[in-house]
């Protein structure tokens, strides 16, 4: 019996003392055995390319993303770390700061890309993963004992995971589309030179006041588009775009806050000011159609430049984000390749499920549109 038991108690001495580390658990049970237990991204910056202020050019513009939005799984059995949900496309990867932790305060060692030397892990520190890379971590004070690698790879899609994705379609008719509910139950009107508003469904009108001469206001292509504010009290912001005689290069566009609130001294339109202090006008062009989408975002498509505008007829959608002041088109909301651009004149719409359609008078095309939008994204930009 004797010879029996030390086999024995070696046996179950193994068992006890083996890691019970599993593929991204974060437990471990022993002071000699350590892991890499969580693992985040800081934030990353993201190149978007789009097109300039004349819809030929390319511009770039930056944006943030916040790498903690995106989980990191660690699998201790394979030794890998990476990120099943990819970053957004044209996220830069060559400077990323990295929060870890590790099980019994494990000492974490980053490998180069390049040859076998080490160099320690630093929270502050930017790290480059273009490529794969292995992380070392050894036992608390103790380098000179067995460690556990991981190859760390920090997924990004190859191609825009935020974009328009068109289809076309047969059989669909305006008359079709469920569009959203109107907002507002004021008409307005461009006519003889005056803005003019009706309360009543059109049986009076009255003239609105502006901030400027009313030669600016446009004489055709007139769109009026309105939303709902989110104020205390009742509001809409109400925008006017159009093309005018007095512009021989540009749009012209107007905008009023619509304040429900009796006597609040609001309703003058205000003119978005022609001329070189804004740098990304919306372009004069012919059978222009605009419409809201979303709470942030209004769209603008048209045909070729008037005047001594040279831009090509349906080159591409134009996007403004601060309620018609700029406009820029950019690689989310772009025209569908294959629409054939000969069209007399299109017509944009949104309807009830935020999707666009595109009815092309001429070609009697349609197409339908679905935005995949990567949530995640930080909406901070900067213009390059």
């Amino acid at each position: 019996m004797k010879r029996n038991i030390v086999p024995f108690l070696l046996m179950v001495a193994t068992i006890v003392f083996a890691s019970c580390l599993k593929s991204n658990e974060t437990e471990t049970t022993y002071y000699n055995d350590t892991a890499i237990s969580k693992f985040s991204l800081g934030t990353l910056k993201r190149y978007v390319t789009t097109k300039a202020k004349d819809g030929v050019t390319d511009s770039t513009y930056r944006t943030s993303v916040a790498g903690s939005n995106y989980d990191f799984y660690i699998d201790h059995e394979n030794r890998k770390i990476y990120n099943m949900d990819s970053l957004p496309y044209g996220t830069d990867v060559t400077k990323v700061v990295v929060s870890l932790s590790t099980k019994n305060s494990g000492q974490v060692f980053i490998k180069s890309m390049i040859s076998d030397s080490l160099r320690t892990y630093n929270s502050t520190d930017s790290l480059d993963f273009s490529k794969p890379r292995e992380f070392r971590v050894y036992p608390f004070s103790d380098t000179n004992r067995e460690y556990r690698a991981y190859e760390v790879t920090v997924n990004v899609h190859k191609e825009p995971t935020d974009s328009v994705y068109w289809s076309k379609e047969t059989g669909v008719t305006e008359a079709s589309i469920n569009l959203p509910p109107a907002i507002s139950s004021n008409s307005y009107k461009v006519e003889n030179g005056q803005l003019l508003m009706s309360t009543d469904k059109g049986a009076t009108w009255t003239v609105e006041k502006l901030d400027t001469d009313a030669s600016w206001l446009p004489n055709d292509n007139i769109n009026f588009v309105c939303k709902s504010l989110l104020t205390a009290d009742p509001s809409n912001y109400v925008l006017l775009v159009g093309t005018s005689d007095a512009d021989k290069k540009y749009a012209s566009c107007w905008f009023k806050y619509d304040d429900f609130v009796k006597d609040s001294g609001s309703g003058i339109w205000s003119f978005v000011t022609a001329g070189g202090s804004n740098l990304y006008q919306l372009p004069k062009l012919s059978n222009l159609s605009v419409a809201y989408f979303g709470e942030h975002e209004i769209l603008a498509v048209g045909g070729a430049g008037m005047d001594d505008c040279k831009v090509g007829a349906y080159e591409a959608m134009y996007v403004s984000h601060d309620n018609g002041i700029s406009w820029i088109p950019n690689d989310v909301f772009r025209l569908p390749k294959g629409m054939d651009k000969t069209a007399t004149r299109v017509k944009l719409l949104v309807d009830n499920r935020q999707e666009l359609w595109l009815f092309c008078e001429g070609t009697g095309e349609v197409w339908h549109g679905r935005l995949n939008r990567d949530d995640k994204i930080a909406g901070k930009q900067f213009l390059e």
